[in-house]
């Protein structure tokens, strides 16, 4: 009797080992897997154990080595308590099979080897596996669930996590991982990002959503050539017209700004907004005959070269409040012009507004009437089709130039293959 209570408290408190090994399995993953937006929107809502978490993951480092000190401390204990109770319960039960063949030597290493595997196994699916397993199903509810006894534990155990923690630098530093950051120090790259996208073209993110996010990616790698108004589709106001004038191009062309010119394109001095034209005729109509160039609102252009990249340019026009910016090419002539509307349309896809009268792409049965200076890209997007792209050309204008290496005639056909 008193020999199997001698057996069973050590098994029990092994059960207890194994659990308390799967606690810290499941605080490992919890900080690994939480989603910190998640997080932060739980301790905006008034969630002391979400904010706790968030102060735990400001150097996961040491989070992460306080959970592998606890998961190898319970190991090597595990080891301690369950190891001679196991040998005493299988020694017996080998020795009569064995004792007729082999030294009385070849159980007991039997019985440790036997030992060794059924603690492995118990370890392994109770205190391995299936913690893991129950945390990626909702590791924040988890994270927040155990955050306050793992907080304690780091407390406590503070110094041999600092220990621990300043030995992996020590070791990291010596094979030249000088900037190892664990757990959300890791991000996934754009590449990556849009691997992930590509892989949830079968339906997992809808079409529209998909092509805005692949817009996205795509926004830091355009250039402002590829998306600016052509400099033959400027709508522009010479200095010497008067605002009579420029309400007569208004009423043909209504758009919020125009560029103010000086004898011809390439000498843009200014930018005028029928806004602010319209609060100055409010208050003095007589102003209809004074030059678009005397007004006190014309506002200084925003210069930019056609090869400056157009997040760079719309961090910018927001930054200065500015509409509206000319491009200039190589030879600081006027190349066209790009609105922060043009920017933002990079991302979310053609938008027309109450003026617009004439949209880019006109369906005609089977057929489509499309604008020629439209980039090929865009028409693949609104069409569906699969024009070919090169950096040769960037419009539907300059595709069929590239390919007849001639002015085509009126009512040509053009296979573009």
């Amino acid at each position: 009797m008193d020999n199997a209570f001698s057996i069973q408290t050590p098994l029990l408190i092994s059960l207890l080992i194994i659990a308390v090994n799967g606690f810290f399995v499941a605080v490992e993953y919890a900080l690994l897997a939480s989603n910190r937006v998640r997080l932060q929107q739980a301790a905006a809502q008034g969630s002391r154990s979400a904010g706790r978490v968030l102060k735990m993951l400001e150097d996961p480092d040491k989070a992460i080595a306080a959970v592998q000190l606890g998961i190898t401390a319970a190991g090597i204990l595990l080891g301690v308590v369950a190891e001679e109770p196991l040998l005493q319960l299988l020694e017996p039960m080998l020795e009569p099979v064995l004792g007729a063949f082999f030294d009385p030597i070849v159980a007991t290493a039997l019985a440790g080897l036997i030992a060794l595997i059924l603690l492995s196994y118990f370890l392994m699916v109770f205190g391995e596996l299936t913690p893991k397993m129950l945390v990626l199903r909702a590791p924040e509810r988890v994270a927040q669930l155990f955050i306050y006894p793992m907080w304690i534990f780091a407390r406590v155990t503070a110094p041999f996590v600092w220990v621990v923690d300043a030995s992996t630098g020590l070791v990291l530093r010596v094979l030249g991982a000088k900037n190892v950051t664990i757990g959300h120090g890791t991000v996934a790259t754009i590449d990556e990002l849009k691997m992930m996208l590509e892989q949830s073209a079968a339906g997992v993110i809808e079409k529209d959503a998909r092509d805005m996010l692949e817009r996205v990616f795509d926004f830091g790698e355009r250039l402002v050539r590829e998306v600016m108004v052509p400099r033959t589709q400027i709508v522009a106001v010479e200095r010497h017209e008067t605002v009579a004038d420029l309400m007569a191009i208004f009423q043909t062309h209504p758009y919020s700004r125009f560029p103010v010119y000086e004898e011809d394109l390439d000498h843009i001095v200014g930018i005028v907004i029928i806004k602010d034209v319209m609060s100055l005729l409010v208050n003095d109509f007589s102003l209809m005959d004074t030059p678009v160039g005397d007004l006190p609102v014309v506002r200084e252009p925003l210069m930019v070269p056609e090869t400056r990249f157009i997040d760079e340019l719309f961090q910018e026009m927001r930054e200065k409040d500015i509409g509206m910016a000319i491009v200039i090419d190589e030879y600081g002539g006027t190349a066209g012009l790009v609105t922060r509307e043009d920017l933002v349309e990079e991302v979310v896809g053609a938008m027309f507004d109450e003026w617009e009268r004439h949209p880019q792409v006109r369906r005609i049965g089977a057929a489509a009437e499309v604008d020629a200076l439209l980039r090929v890209d865009e028409v693949n997007e609104l069409l569906d089709i699969d024009l070919p792209e090169d950096d040769a050309y960037e419009t539907l204008a300059g595709l069929i130039l590239y390919r007849l290496r001639r002015i085509p005639e009126p009512g040509e056909s053009v296979d573009v293959g």
